[in-house]
This record gives C-alpha cells, sequence and structure tokens, in this order.
C-alpha cells in the first residue's frame, strides 16, 4: 500500500509539471486591458517561479540527505522521489521566472510594433480567436489520452497473474480515468 501512495504522490506531482502554461485572458480584444494582464501576469510568474526554485531546492536537498540517511527500502524510495520532484520543481520555477509563457513573444512583437492600437486590438482578437480554439483541442486530446492510458492499464491487470501487479495496473487505470475525466469539463 505505501507503495502505491508513493506511486499516486508522483504521478499527481509530474502531471502537475508536465501542464503547459495556457493564456487565461478572457477579457475583451482591447490591447490597453490586455497590456495591463501580461505585465501583471509577467510579475505573477516570476513569483511562482521563486516560489518554485526555493521550495524545489529545499525538497531536492532534503531528499538528498534523508536519502543517504535512511537505511529502510521505502524510505529511501521516497526520498530520491522527493528529491527528483524538487529539482523537477527548480526547472519549472526557473521557466516561469526566465521565460515567462508563449504569451510573452506575441505581446512583446505587437507592442513595440507601430500598429495602431485599432490594429492591435484586431490582430489581438485573431490571436485570442486562435488560442481559445487550441485550448479547447488541447483539453480534448489530455481527454483521449488519459483514457488510452486508463484502457491500457486496465487491459494489463485483467491479463495480469500476480495479484500485486495487478493491483498497481488498477491503481494506474483509475488515476489515469480520473485524469481524463477532469479534462472533459
Amino acid at each position: 500500500m505505501k507503495f502505491l501512495a508513493a506511486i499516486l504522490a508522483l504521478t499527481f506531482s509530474l502531471q502537475a509539471f508536465a501542464q503547459e502554461r495556457e493564456l487565461e485572458y478572457e477579457g475583451a480584444a482591447n490591447w490597453n486591458d490586455f497590456r495591463k494582464y501580461v505585465l501583471t501576469q509577467q510579475e505573477l510568474d516570476q513569483q511562482k517561479g521563486l516560489g518554485y526554485i526555493i521550495s524545489g531546492t529545499v525538497a531536492a536537498v532534503g531528499g538528498a540527505i534523508g536519502f543517504y540517511q535512511s537505511e529502510e527500502v521505502f524510505s529511501r524510495t521516497a526520498f530520491a522521489i522527493t528529491s527528483n520532484i524538487g529539482l523537477a520543481a527548480i526547472g519549472v520555477g526557473a521557466s516561469y521566472y526566465w521565460t515567462g509563457s508563449s504569451v510573452d513573444s506575441f505581446f512583446y512583437a505587437i507592442d513595440g510594433s507601430s500598429l495602431s492600437l485599432a490594429e492591435k486590438n484586431e490582430v489581438l482578437q485573431r490571436y485570442l480567436d486562435k488560442e481559445r480554439e487550441e485550448k479547447e483541442n488541447r483539453r480534448w486530446i489530455r481527454v483521449v489520452t488519459y483514457g488510452l492510458i486508463a484502457a491500457a492499464n486496465l487491459y494489463s491487470a485483467s491479463q495480469e497473474k500476480s495479484a500485486d501487479v495487478q493491483s498497481v495496473f488498477y491503481f494506474l487505470a483509475g488515476a489515469n480515468a480520473l485524469l481524463a475525466v477532469s479534462y472533459s469539463f
């Protein structure tokens, strides 16, 4: 059971890191409002990045120290997972802090251009329409992907002879089914 708990923690932790940051702007195609939104998001991204870097460092160092001071296999495994998640968090934090999001590139290309405000608003409207369409497509791709992973694990569980391995496959099937359902809303 401890093993399943470790897999659960790892599965959902890695899922959180794997998420692509998407445009959350829901306002109208008004360049001045969008500009305020992007500049605020950049500040928040830097704060979030610093938080990930600090907490990731604590987890990586703590996990490494715990790993080398522990003798029990489960504890060493848990500390190794913690350390790895910490290292991944440092990378995610660095990405937030130094690169922001893909919206930043669009923003700076348009903001620094010689386009009039009306032209910026028109380009912004086209960009927002395309981003919303792609966001919906990504959502359904995730639903199908996690649904297929759940089905594959369910099939593997039905074919497995070992009860311990079978329970791991059932667990993975359930976790991925939950992820598929969560993206369908």
